[in-house]
C-alpha cells in the first residue's frame, strides 16, 4: 500500500470517528470539498504541508498518518476527542448538551443505586422468614 493510500484511509478514519465532514476538515485546509475527497481517495497525493496541517488538526503526530501501523484507539476504540460534539454546535449548545449528559448520569447513577438496594432486599433473609 502506498503512502497515499495509507494516508487516505486514516483521514477518513480520522475525520469519520470525529463525525466531521469532508466539508468541514476542506474548509480546515483551506480548499474544496471535492479536493479533499480526492485525497481520501487517494487520488491526489497529499503534500507534507497538508499532513502536517492535518496532524495538527487532529492533534497527532505527522509520522501516524503515513505510517503503515494501526492507529492505536482509546478504549472505547475512538480516537481521543475532548468534546465528541459536531463542530457546527455552537459553545451554548455544547454547554447545555453536557449539563444534560451530567444530569443524565447523575439519574443513571441513582437509578443504580435504588436497583441494587432492591435487589439486596429480595435476597435478605430477613425478609424471607417475614414471610413465611
Amino acid at each position: 500500500m502506498s503512502i497515499t493510500e495509507v494516508c487516505a484511509r486514516k483521514l477518513k478514519m480520522l475525520r469519520e470517528t470525529h463525525n466531521y465532514t469532508q466539508d468541514y476538515v476542506a474548509n480546515e485546509l483551506d480548499i474544496s470539498q471535492n479536493a479533499y475527497s480526492l485525497i481520501e481517495k487517494a487520488i491526489t497525493k497529499i503534500t507534507l504541508d497538508r499532513v502536517e496541517r492535518l496532524a495538527q488538526f487532529y492533534k497527532v503526530n505527522p509520522s501516524l498518518l503515513i505510517n503503515d501501523e494501526n492507529i492505536i484507539l482509546s478504549g472505547k476504540n475512538e480516537v481521543s476527542n475532548p468534546s465528541n460534539f459536531p463542530p457546527t454546535l455552537s459553545t451554548f449548545e455544547k454547554r447545555m448538551y453536557e449539563q444534560t449528559i451530567t444530569r443524565m448520569e447523575v439519574e443513571i447513577d441513582r437509578l443504580y443505586s435504588l436497583l441494587t438496594q432492591l435487589t439486596s432486599k429480595l435476597k435478605d433473609p430477613v425478609l424471607d422468614r417475614r414471610t413465611d
